[in-house]
């Protein structure tokens, strides 16, 4: 390079040198999966509990400790911007205005009122349970296994639970992938009492609350989408908190691989936002009914996706995630 100085030259030099090394950086390991940085999940074996990040900011925790009697639990469930979407009753009493009704609905949980007899979603205290048997975490997800028992602690299901976790600044969700499998001759009832679902905030629902239901046929509120079947409901409103307002979306997404698909919705306005894959009779008294019944071993799938968003999202992104979420 005529006319160059040694300071160019050098400069010059230096520059090719780390152009070099950067296209010679090593490619980052298998490990180092994005999801990971995206989802954060601890376990507290003394509290009982798996707490769960997005973007190392609180989404959920799944609580299995012996003061859930009834079945373990995802409570609190909090959206991008911040805002607890459940209930606190009955994990925390005596907030100023919040109902107590239905103490059986805790923050997002599974359970169903007929099998082989036994209710397992109103409250009773035969000693029922269902009960965790193991659970761990592997990345992004939670593989958790339960076991339903009657009174006399005989199994009745075995529950395989895998929950994955993911979001974005503006959506947080959780996949429910869900196998029973029956422990003996199983048959499920035909109630409208069941089965996924979460209690929402009292600031959230349709009555006394801000919210109103949408399904994927574009029906809006609960008198108009409880005992519908559809791939998905919402809610959307506004969660108060102090004197915040804090806009949010709560969508359910039924998979079609999932049993009777479609499911009927159990979306009440007092709050009860739930999909039931088993009922058919119960929400339509003119239909048949509809009885699961399983030989030991066998077993039904379900799935499941609860995604909370940031702000009151239009129907064309709500049937542009649940097509994302179907395939």
């Amino acid at each position: 390079m005529a006319g160059d100085t040694p300071m160019k030259l050098t400069l010059v030099l230096a520059v090719s040198l780390a152009l070099a090394f950067a296209q010679r950086a090593p490619t980052p390991k298998p490990d180092t999966d994005i999801r990971h940085d995206i989802v954060q999940i601890t376990h507290d074996p003394a509290k009982h509990q798996y707490v769960v990040n997005v973007l190392f900011n609180p989404f959920t925790t799944y609580c299995y400790g012996p003061e859930f009697e009834d079945k373990p639990v995802f409570y609190p469930v909090i959206s991008p911007n911040g805002a607890r979407v459940n209930r606190e009753f009955p994990m925390v009493a005596g907030v100023p205005g919040e109902s107590t009704d239905h103490p059986h609905h805790q923050s997002v949980f599974f359970a169903y009122d007929e099998v082989n007899g036994t209710n397992f979603w109103n409250p009773e205290k035969t000693g029922r349970r269902i009960e965790q048997t193991s659970a761990s975490a592997h990345g992004d997800t939670l593989d958790i296994r339960l076991a339903w028992k009657d009174k006399n602690a005989a199994t009745v299901l075995n529950e395989r639970k895998r929950v994955t976790f993911g979001g974005d600044l503006g959506v947080y969700w959780m996949d429910h992938d869900i196998t029973l499998t029956a422990a003996m001759p199983v048959t499920m009832g035909d109630t409208k009492e069941g089965a996924f679902g979460i209690r929402l905030n009292d600031t959230l629902k349709e009555a006394g609350g801000s919210g109103r239901y949408i399904n994927a046929e574009g029906l809006e509120s609960s008198a108009n989408v409880w005992g519908k079947t559809s791939a998905w409901v919402a809610i959307r409103g506004t969660v108060k908190e102090k004197d915040e307002l804090k806009p949010v979306t709560v969508a359910i997404f039924a998979h079609p691989t999932g049993l009777n698909f479609p499911p009927y919705w159990h979306a009440r306005d007092y709050g009860l936002f739930a999909v039931n894959p088993f009922a058919r009779n119960g929400y339509d008294p003119a239909a048949p009914k509809r009885m699961t019944q399983l030989a030991a071993g066998q077993s039904v799938h379900l799935r499941y996706r609860l995604a909370v968003y940031t702000g009151q999202v239009q129907k064309a992104r709500l049937d542009a995630d649940y097509a994302q979420f179907r395939k």
